[in-house]
This record gives C-alpha cells, sequence and structure tokens, in this order.
C-alpha cells in the first residue's frame, strides 16, 4: 500500500479514551513513543466515568481469595491476594502523582452479631488488608470499635439491633472522569494526538508497509486514516465490537458485568461498607455533598445499551433502608443514577460473575492486536506500563526509555 503523506504515521495507534486506553497513551508517550488515541464519544464517557470512585486495595476481594481456597484452587487464591496487594502499591502511587483527584477515604465496616459473614472473618481480613497494606507500602492502621456505643458515636444513625462493633479502614477515592481527563490532557501535552467523536470504522494490517491502517470517522465529518506500527485495542465495554471490525465474531474476549449505582444527598458523616440481605457487600461513600450507594452486578451484553434497572434502585434503596431505620429512602431521595460495564475478561467456561477474578489481562490476537481486558480506575497505571513494556520490547525504537516512568511522573 502506498502511504499518502497527508496521512498520519505513529509508532502506536490506540483505540479507546477510557481509562485503559488513557492509561497507554500516556505512559507511551512519557517513554518518548509517537501516539494516537482515537476515542468514539467523550474521553471518559463510558465505564470509566461511571464507577464507584474508588482507588482501593479492594478488600472485598480478599473473599474471592478464601472462596477460592476453600475449594481447593490455591492458584486462584494467590491470584486474587497478589491482585489486592498491587492495588493497595498502586493506591499509594496515584496519590503520589495525583494528590489533587486522589483523596484519602476513611471507611467504616460495621459488624452484627447474626451476619452472613462471622466477626472473626471480617476481623481477620481487614488484619490481613492491613498486613499487604504493610507489605506494599501503603500501610494505615486500622481503629477498631469495640462496642455498640463506640460505633454509634461515629454512625448514630445507624441501626442498633445486633450491632456490636466494627472496623475503620482507609482508602481512596476520586472523580474518576477528572481522572481520566488529567491522565489524558498529561498525553496530550507530551505529544500524544488525542481525538474525542472519532468512530474507529475499520482497521487492517498491511504487510507490504508493515503497518496497521485504520479508518476513522472524525467530527469534520470526513473519514480519515491513520497508520502505526503498533495498534492497541483498549475500548472498555466496546472490545469485542472492535474485534468485530475484523469480523472475529466467535469467540467473545468479555464478559460484561454492569453495576448500577444511585445519587443521594449525603446523609453520612463517613463513608461506609455494607453488607445486602443478599449477603453482596455494597458501599456508600461520600463525594461533596452527595453519597453514592452501589453497586450490583448483571450481565450486559450490548455496551451502547445500558440502563439501570428498575429492580437495582429498589434492591440500593431497600439496601439502604436496612440499615438507617430511622428513615425510609425511597425514589423521591435519588439525585442521580448510572450504570457501567465492567469489561471482565471472558473464561472458557461460565462462571458466576462473583468468582471472576479482577486482575486485568493482555491478549494478542493472530493479527498481533493487543487487546486489554478489564482495566479498572486503581490499577490502570500498572496494565498501563505492562502493555507499553511489550511494545517498547518489540519497537526497539532507538531514543525511547525501555522504563516507564509514570509512576515518578506528576499527572
Amino acid at each position: 500500500m502506498q502511504i499518502d503523506h497527508s496521512d498520519k504515521f505513529f509508532d502506536i495507534a490506540i483505540i479507546g479514551g477510557g481509562i485503559a486506553g488513557a492509561g497507554v497513551a500516556r505512559d507511551a508517550v512519557l517513554r518518548g513513543f509517537g501516539v494516537v488515541l482515537l476515542e468514539k464519544s467523550l474521553f471518559g464517557s463510558g465505564a470509566s466515568g461511571k464507577s464507584s470512585k474508588l482507588i482501593h486495595g479492594g478488600i472485598r476481594y480478599l473473599e474471592l481469595s478464601w472462596n477460592a481456597l476453600k475449594h481447593g484452587d490455591k492458584l486462584e487464591s494467590l491470584k486474587n491476594l497478589k491482585f489486592v496487594f498491587s492495588s493497595l502499591k498502586e493506591s499509594k502511587i496515584l496519590r503520589k502523582i495525583a494528590p489533587k483527584l486522589v483523596e484519602p477515604l476513611p471507611l467504616i465496616i460495621p459488624i452484627y452479631k447474626h451476619g452472613s459473614r462471622k466477626s472473626f472473618s471480617i476481623y481477620l481480613g481487614v488484619f490481613l488488608y492491613a498486613l499487604l497494606g504493610l507489605l506494599s507500602g501503603n500501610f494505615h492502621f486500622p481503629k477498631i470499635f469495640f462496642s455498640k456505643k463506640s460505633i454509634l458515636r461515629a454512625l448514630p444513625n445507624l441501626r442498633s439491633e445486633g450491632l456490636s462493633g466494627g472496623i475503620m479502614i482507609r482508602d481512596h477515592r476520586t472523580d474518576d472522569l477528572e481522572l481520566v481527563r488529567a491522565t489524558i490532557a498529561s498525553a496530550a501535552k507530551n505529544g500524544a494526538e488525542c481525538f474525542e467523536n472519532t468512530q474507529v470504522t475499520s482497521y487492517e494490517y498491511d504487510s507490504l508497509s508493515k503497518c496497521y491502517v485504520i479508518s476513522a470517522w472524525m467530527p469534520d465529518g470526513d473519514t480519515h486514516r491513520f497508520f502505526s506500527k503498533k495498534l492497541v485495542n483498549a475500548s472498555g465495554p466496546w472490545i469485542d465490537k472492535v474485534r468485530s471490525l475484523r469480523g472475529k465474531k466467535d469467540i467473545p474476549y468479555l464478559f460484561p458485568i454492569a453495576g448500577s449505582h444511585i445519587e443521594i444527598p449525603k446523609f453520612l458523616p463517613t463513608s461506609v461498607i455494607l453488607q445486602a440481605k443478599d449477603g453482596r457487600i455494597f458501599f456508600v461513600i461520600n463525594h461533596g455533598e452527595r453519597a453514592r450507594v452501589g453497586t450490583t452486578e448483571w450481565h450486559c451484553p450490548n455496551p451502547d445499551r445500558v440502563q439501570i434497572p428498575e429492580e437495582d434502585i429498589d434492591y440500593l434503596l431497600e439496601s439502604l433502608s436496612r440499615y438507617f431505620l430511622t428513615r425510609k429512602f425511597t425514589r423521591q431521595d435519588i439525585l442521580a443514577t448510572d450504570a457501567g460495564i465492567r469489561p471482565l475478561p471472558s473464561s472458557p467456561e461460565p462462571l458466576d460473575p462473583n468468582a471472576i477474578s479482577r486482575e486485568h489481562e493482555i491478549r494478542v490476537d493472530q493479527e498481533g492486536v493487543i487487546h486489554l481486558l478489564g482495566v479498572k480506575l486503581t490499577d490502570h497505571r500498572r496494565a498501563a506500563e505492562e502493555v507499553v513494556d511489550r511494545l517498547a520490547r518489540d519497537l526497539q525504537k532507538p531514543g525511547t526509555r525501555p522504563k516507564s516512568i509514570t509512576a515518578s511522573t506528576p499527572l
């Protein structure tokens, strides 16, 4: 194929302007690579902007580790432990490089005598979480409420029946949309070309010119072509839709699980982790004058049609009302709702969504396209580093850095 000089040539092209694509663009351009990022809508407008707004180790994933161990799957148990450790480490890094965007967040876990999770298990889990925090350099000693009276001083509206105490841990919260935008802005400032409202319509590898040819419809109404040595599909829930542009519809890469949130006026002095009637963990996260409540899990195969189910709204309101008997939460309390898809990697065998590991995954197809799956806000920097490490080894471009500098470069 003859390359028209009016078309642009890059080392790396990235499809997707959520937190995954933003992270890859920033890491790659800071190493000295020529980068273009193409986002079909607005930066962060997909799942990245509809998260629980937490930057955290994921204390609830310790339960996944324990359940895997009980079922004899030591490898999966270790994988989840490693994920929590790495996430705690990443939380510290993000707090360091983006202190205005990543803020400390105290979280109280109330403990009830007759809950489905025994108090011993909760205390043990928190101790292990603190130990992993110590090993990762992100240690915060948990505060223990030894009595009902002491925790009610911290959370005076909490249901007191069966309450025996509680624990306060420390994680971090963020403005997810602003984190995406800041990461994109950092990439652009250092030379990456980042385009919104740019819909990729086709891509292929041209063996003659040894590059990928990406066609994209842009806001000017025309279709433009971009050429790159490497191509990364970081489109989150749209991973398989992008793959389908090459006719790949056989085995999906994703198991798309959506999570719903509601926002109500802030009513607690401290954010909390609670347990719904069915045993599922949910959060009440204070963010400004609002409290963000969630999340749920449901299969959502179409990322272009994500709408919070009515039953999820009822579920979250009922779960809240179960813990705060002095008031009943209704739809009139709701200020906003949203739902976003977690692009979890698919598995050859059907799995319970709760049993799927939250670790990201990198897959490379037969055409050499890198597909980045399952990236969370917390681990986006680490996932990007792994992808660009692979790209750097393949490209061997003179004058570029072999190692990432994103862990020490402020946003």
